[in-house]
């Protein structure tokens, strides 16, 4: 009997077919090697992949097509967005300031953006250095004018790309100042008045919470300037510096809550005041990666049953990136961005495994233990890989504090409304303070304990690679028995050993 070859191929499949992280995967490669690349070897490449792309549609290779027009739309949109660097040395320097200007170790640092450089317009932002008491007074709209010596950041020793670190918060150069700067205007537009709801919303913060309203503002507003060192240091070595950066955590306490006061009957409805409280709070932190990502995550999660649509969290993820890559290429190095990205895919990838090892364990507890473990899975090869260090506590860890922060953030929120209203009613603070207070003595006393960390070298990419690779193939995506899964893990996890012993020797 004769077998038509459209179903054996489709018997053959390793995983669905899943367009959109084609997409990602695609467009993320392109924005990568056109970053190392650059200029005109960039360019050359992009068109030989365009041609590939025409080829393998001309094949009639979908998949394989699209991923390399994604590869060459992200490589172009990588050189569209490259600023051109502004020539080294001594200029006068002119623009706007961005954002509060922050003082640390003696110096005020602020970001100017409309920045010229001896009266040539410079693309992107430039963040300029003053002595911290010659730079008293300064604000957001202030536009200044000062002397100063301009730098390019550059790959440093290691592994730490100073450049890529820069560009991925729109900074395209450094600059430093020895005199005070003068102030020729002030400029009132969206941008400032962001700022200054922000710094008011941030001095409510302050007055309310005293010693813990670093925390607080970190929380709320993604403000981590007057966060301590130690304290940031203490988080990290528990393992859950995670709740420090606005993400899926946060966003799905705020969903939660406001899709109670909403039935599901009015969905459409639903969507639009939750996509309008995501869009303002990001607009009010200032489009951090991990919150825009989840927030495109649970409007997706909300939008499908509306569509008629099944949700899927790897496509979801994947429209999240493009997003994200499309609007800002630069952001793919921002480290923020991918611990957030790899910890969702982590869940996305382990959770199901996870709860099927756990599936003795009663429903409540199955299921917070499989996304802790699938979400620390997720971030240790980059944990690894950045900060040279293993969390041994992450998982008790992350199992008694991260329900806590599912009660602070809401308490912290309506303390601040309440305050803007009330501002001398500061008992009504109490409460925060006592859950920002626990948070705050629980990852001390986490990262305390003895062996909490376990120094490690950072592991190469090809390893972080093949890490992943294990986790793929042990995922409900890869569509083969549990014997050729486990067998492909395996081989990825020998090879990731191979990449290690090859860096220890």
């Amino acid at each position: 009997m004769e077998t038509h070859p459209e179903p054996r191929r489709a018997a053959m499949r390793r995983f669905h077919a899943r367009p959109l992280v084609l997409c990602a995967a695609g467009v993320s490669f392109g924005v990568l090697f056109a970053y190392r690349l650059q200029g005109t070897p960039a360019l050359v490449a992009a068109c030989l992949f365009l041609c590939c792309g025409a080829c393998a549609l001309f094949r009639r290779r979908a998949a394989a097509g699209i991923l390399l027009f994604s590869i060459c739309a992200g490589a172009f949109r990588m050189l569209a967005s490259f600023p051109v660097p502004p020539p080294e040395g001594a200029c006068v320097l002119t623009g706007c300031i961005a954002d509060a200007p922050r003082t640390e170790g003696g110096f005020t640092y602020a970001t100017l953006y409309d920045a010229a450089c001896n009266g040539n317009s410079v693309r992107g932002r430039i963040q300029i250095r003053f002595p911290a008491e010659k730079a008293k007074g300064l604000k957001c709209g202030d536009i200044i004018s000062s002397e100063a010596a301009l730098r390019i950041p550059q790959k440093q020793a290691g592994s730490f790309d100073a450049r890529a670190y820069y560009l991925s918060m729109g900074i395209t150069a450094l600059a430093y100042s020895r005199n005070a700067p003068s102030v020729r205007a002030h400029r009132i537009d969206l941008r400032y008045r962001l700022c200054s709801l922000r710094t008011r919303i941030a001095a409510v913060l302050d007055a309310a919470f005293g010693t813990e309203a670093p925390l607080a503002r970190a929380l709320l507003l993604n403000d981590k300037a007057l966060l301590p060192e130690a304290a940031y240091a203490a988080f990290r070595d528990a393992g859950v510096a995670h709740i420090l950066a606005l993400s899926g955590l946060h966003v799905s306490i705020f969903v939660g809550v406001l899709a109670f006061l909403f039935p599901k009957r009015h969905g459409f409805l639903r969507l639009l005041f939750i996509g309008a409280f995501l869009l303002a709070y990001c607009v009010l932190a200032g489009f951090p990666p991990s919150l825009v990502r989840a927030s495109i995550m649970s409007l997706s999660a909300l939008g499908a049953p509306l569509l008629r649509r099944r949700y899927d969290m790897a496509s979801a993820l994947a429209l999240a990136l493009l997003v994200l890559l499309l609007a800002a290429p630069a952001s793919l190095f921002s480290v923020g961005l991918q611990l957030s990205f790899c910890a969702t895919a982590g869940i996305a990838l382990l959770l199901r495994p996870f709860q099927r090892l756990l599936r003795r364990l009663p429903g409540a507890l199955s299921a917070a233990l499989s996304i802790s473990l699938a979400g620390t899975l997720g971030t240790l090869p980059l944990t690894l890989h950045y900060f040279e260090r293993l969390p041994l506590y992450a998982l008790p860890a992350n199992f008694i504090i991260v329900p806590l922060v599912s009660l602070a953030l809401p308490l912290t929120l309506l303390t601040a409304a309440l305050l803007s209203a009330f501002p001398g009613a500061l008992f009504l603070a109490v409460p925060a303070r006592v859950v920002l207070g626990a948070l705050s003595w629980l990852s001390q006393a986490f990262s305390s304990l003895p062996f909490a960390t376990l120094p490690l070298s950072a592991p190469p990419p090809a390893a972080c690679l093949l890490l992943y690779g294990a986790m793929l193939s042990l995922s409900q995506y890869h569509l083969r028995p549990l014997r050729t899964k486990l067998l492909c893990a395996a081989l990825c996890l020998s090879g990731a050993c191979v990449f290690l012993a090859t860096k220890a020797f």
